[in-house]
């Protein structure tokens, strides 16, 4: 496969070549000509010391000032709403297993995939603890770099560089509210640094808040949508308010009379729309979030002659947070047993009561995370070789206390509702009654409304020593070659221990066990750089790299070792033509590891909702759904299935080669004129994942008497502790739905990177264009052996690769025009995604597709001659989402904005 990448590079790099010689154009070398001696620098995705800043891997920078002129307050904001982050991304904007975590999804791939760095080396991931206060550029690797970096960097790198040569102070205050008068966010950012002959030290601070958004604050996330067919010809085509049927009064369900409210009468009747739950108004919209965080970072010379320079460096961070999620009422999901004794149950046998603890409040989750980093080391050069070198230490502890409220203890909860039981257990407050409202006093809360904490600590070390250098009087026609290499130890260790009550299995939905696992990770690399090319006639510069790491996991039976192969081609100064070929792998976490089983409310679209109308479906889907006693016109109430979740010890790790091939074109006859195009092709295989509930769902259903595997991943609800038949609980939902953590099937992504840049001098000022996207190609994605691959560039709906549901544009761009003065600077971003439909669509549904998306951002900044004043507004339109019928409460939440138009203002101070 790997040749066959290698013979399509070299295809690709002539047509580029080519093309480039009529309308592309190279990059600007960091050296001047003329000049005598440049300062070597280590460039992202290479720890090679070179003098440009252009090689054969991609990479996208944005400076401090390119942050403030997007009007982002966070950097969480700033990075997502790149156009390289596609798919479902994880924050701010996950309510319901969210935890105030903030992640990148490059190209789509996942976040695990994506490799987040602070100064070249590997951080928590987490880009909330990341010190944005210190931050002076972010380099984006838009390439695989596992030689280079080992695990995680399969879909790119994303590293945080610090101004560490900053002298003075700035002070930065901000805050940020929407046009809701709602979400305010402030914040205040302190950066000092000093430096003299022998180093410099700098020090910088964030204090961050942020006030939550409910669902009820907005119109279209008040209430559950559910769709409506007013004119009864199959097909959706209007919105209501809907809910869950765990209700409050309670539902009921019993062997006789099935599943509804009771009728008063000893029988049972449908639930009406407006008996339904409305769980989304209690529910957060938008997080909020309460951070401190600190970083310092300081070099001094030690040695600065004899057989070596010595420099100690060192860097340390610390991040305190605490973010808050809110959901509707626990309520009694699993059917509680209500016998025909309870003064509530008149039906005359005994009954399940599915009802919706209102009297209790909301299920509250508070998560207080402290991040803790510290590195240490020592650098230099050895006298008159042209060698550095550089030894660190680094260890990250981080912890997660979360407090948990609303949770209900199961075993007691079926105590309160039988007599007999109540009457013998001197605790029980009194029996009750779950089919009235209003009936769960305060001394009933207060016996089954536990309380919960528990604790995750996880622990990073990594050792490295790394060795750079020319090989001196050793050289090829064109120059020395360059090289680097070096060795690097990683160990990871993770613990989470829950809380006593879960560890007995008595709260409803929480797993009993904790998580616990350790592994290490020893690998050697070597990077080289031939010159093989320079001044002549179309080759003003050839240059060839090569890459190898051989890594050693102590989880995985076998070494993994990884290439890499990378071209440099300059015809000319105006252009660079650049392709590589890389290897790459991913270790499972520990958490994918060794998590423990834990029940989970997956959301699915159930194939047979109104299979007897859907002119889609097949006679085996039909036989299927009323062998389990669905009636043709079946709609669910609820879209959720009861699931469990777990880690695997048997996981293997995946795979991945990628190709990338570019051209830098900056032509001199247009001055302030660059294009840049990457195409990029990059193939995982092995991947680390589960199961989507709507693959099981569907593949199950569309066999013949349930004979598909995927059938056996439905262990029902008698295995999930519900009632109901062999795969669907009494409200007609599938139950017990294994979603263990497995190696299943690849992904396949293509597509083109764009950059194009023109800037010119106009009246008083400068006025700058910018045009950056990514045009995927292709997205597939084959869920495990024996399905069919699915698309997924120009789709939306289940996100494999980072969880919930997501959007995959086939195109996203953001196009800046910018116009700056001696004083000022006015910016305007415009934010497109094309079109998307859903990969799944159910002709009933109301809507199926969503139109393409353009926000619209505007900012301006005024500077005096030590204070900075700048204002803006982000989605200057108020775009609001647009609903799906397949989304998270029928929006992506995790792909489009929620919160609205948002007005921000910023003042900063140096001194």
């Amino acid at each position: 496969m790997i040749n066959n990448k290698l013979a399509k590079a070299v295809r690709l790099a002539m047509a580029f070549g080519a093309a480039s010689t009529v309308a592309l154009s190279a990059n600007v070398s960091a050296a001047e000509e003329g000049a005598e001696e440049v300062e070597r620098i280590e460039v992202t995705g290479s720890r090679i010391k070179r003098t440009d800043l252009e090689s054969a891997v991609p990479v996208t920078t944005f400076t401090a000032a390119d942050i403030m002129a997007s009007g982002a307050p966070t950097l969480e904001q700033f990075v997502q709403a790149l156009p390289l982050a596609n798919g479902g991304q994880f924050g701010s904007n996950v309510n319901n297993g969210g935890s105030g975590t903030v992640t990148m999804n490059l190209r789509g791939l996942g976040s695990s995939r994506t490799l987040v760095l602070v100064n070249g080396r590997r951080y928590s991931g987490d880009i909330s603890a990341v010190p944005m206060a210190a931050i002076k550029r972010v380099d984006i690797l838009r390439d695989g770099a596992s030689t280079v970096y080992g695990s995680d960097a399969i879909a790119g790198v994303v590293n945080f560089i610090t101004n560490s040569d900053f002298e003075g102070a700035q002070v930065d205050v901000r805050t940020q509210q929407s046009s809701e008068s709602d979400g305010k966010t402030k914040s205040v950012n302190f950066l000092a640094g000093t430096s003299s002959d022998k180093g410099n030290i700098i020090f910088s601070g964030t204090y961050e808040k942020r006030d939550a958004v409910y669902g009820s604050q907005r119109d279209f996330s008040a209430c559950p949508p559910t769709e409506l067919d007013t004119d009864g010809d199959g097909t959706n085509d209007d919105l209501g308010c809907g809910g869950s049927a765990t209700t409050m009064p309670g539902s009921v369900w019993s062997p006789s009379h099935g599943f509804g409210q009771m009728d008063g009468n000893g029988g049972v009747r449908a639930i009406t729309d407006e008996e339904r739950f409305n769980y989304a108004a209690l529910s957060i919209l938008y997080q909020p979030l309460e951070k401190h965080s600190f970083f310092t970072q300081a070099d001094y010379e030690l040695i600065d002659d004899g057989f070596s320079t010595v420099n100690f460096f060192a860097e340390a961070a610390y991040t305190n947070r605490v973010s808050n999620t809110q959901m509707a009422p626990v309520g009694t999901f699993w059917g509680v047993e209500v016998p025909a004794t309870n003064p509530g149950n008149d039906l005359g046998e005994t009954a399940y009561a599915y009802r919706r603890l209102a009297e209790a409040g909301g299920r509250t989750w508070k998560r207080e995370v402290n991040e803790f980093n510290l590195t240490l080391g020592f650098k230099g050069e050895l006298e008159d070789s042209g060698i550095y070198w550089d030894a660190s230490y680094m260890r990250a502890k981080r912890r997660t206390d979360t407090n948990a409220g609303g949770r209900v203890h199961q075993e007691r909860a079926g105590i309160l509702t039988s007599p007999e039981l109540c009457a013998a257990n001197s605790d029980c407050p009194d029996v009750w009654n779950p089919f009235a409202k209003d009936t769960l006093t305060q001394e009933m809360q207060d016996w089954i409304i536990v309380p919960m904490t528990s604790t995750a600590e996880g622990e990073d070390t990594q050792l490295q020593i790394n060795l750079a250098g020319d090989l001196g009087d050793i050289e090829l026609p064109a120059g020395a070659i360059s090289w680097a290499g070096g060795y690097e130890r990683l160990t990871t260790s993770y613990v989470s221990t829950p809380d006593g009550a879960a560890g007995l299995g008595a709260i409803y939905g929480v797993a009993a066990e904790g998580t616990e696992g350790a592994f290490t990770t020893d690998a050697f690399y070597l990077e080289l750089n031939l010159p093989i090319l320079s001044d002549m006639p179309f080759a003003e510069r050839l240059d060839l790299s090569l890459a190898a790491r051989s890594t050693d996991v102590s989880v995985i039976n076998d070494k993994e070792v990884t290439t890499k192969i990378g071209l440099e081609w300059r015809p000319s100064d105006e252009l660079l033509v650049r392709t590589s070929l890389s290897e790459g792998f991913r270790t499972p976490g520990v958490s994918t590891l060794f998590a423990p089983r834990a029940n989970s409310a997956e959301s699915y679209s159930d194939p047979c909702e109104n299979y007897g109308s859907n002119a889609s479906a097949s006679a085996t889907l039909k036989a299927n759904c009323a062998a389990d006693g669905l009636a043709t016109d079946w709609a669910p109430l609820t879209d959720q299935a009861g699931a469990w979740t777990g880690g695997n010890p048997d996981l293997g790790p995946e795979k991945s080669e990628s190709l990338t091939i570019g051209v830098v074109y900056s032509p001199n006859f247009i001055e302030g004129f660059s294009v840049t195009l990457d195409y990029y092709d990059l193939e995982i295989t092995d991947v680390i994942g589960s199961l989507g509930m709507g693959t099981i769902a569907t593949e199950c259903y569309n066999s013949e008497n349930f004979s598909s595997p995927m059938c056996d991943q439905i262990k029902g609800p008698a295995a999930y502790g519900e009632q109901g038949g062999p795969r669907r609980n009494s409200l007609g939902n599938l139950s017990g739905v294994d979603l263990s953590t497995q190696n299943l099937g690849f992904f396949n992504a293509s597509g083109i990177d764009f950059n194009i840049n023109y800037t010119m001098d106009i009246a008083a000022g400068n006025l700058d264009f910018n045009l950056e996207g990514t045009r995927a190609l292709v997205l597939e994605h084959l869920e495990a052996e024996g399905l069919e691959t699915t698309e997924l560039a120009g789709y939306y709906g289940n996100d494999v690769a980072n969880g919930g549901k997501g959007s995959f544009p086939e195109w996203k761009s953001t196009f800046r025009t910018r116009f700056s003065a001696d004083n000022f600077t006015v910016t305007h971003n415009m934010h497109y995604q094309s079109a998307v439909d859903d990969y799944a669509p159910v002709e009933t549904n109301l809507s199926n597709d969503v139109e393409a998306m353009v926000y619209h951002d505007i900012s301006a900044s005024y500077f005096l001659e030590n204070v900075t004043l700048s204002a803006g507004i982000n989605n200057l339109t108020d775009k609001q989402p647009p609903y799906v019928s397949n989304g998270t409460n029928g929006y992506l939440i995790r792909s489009h904005r929620l919160t609205g138009r948002q007005y921000h203002l910023t003042a900063s101070l140096k001194f």
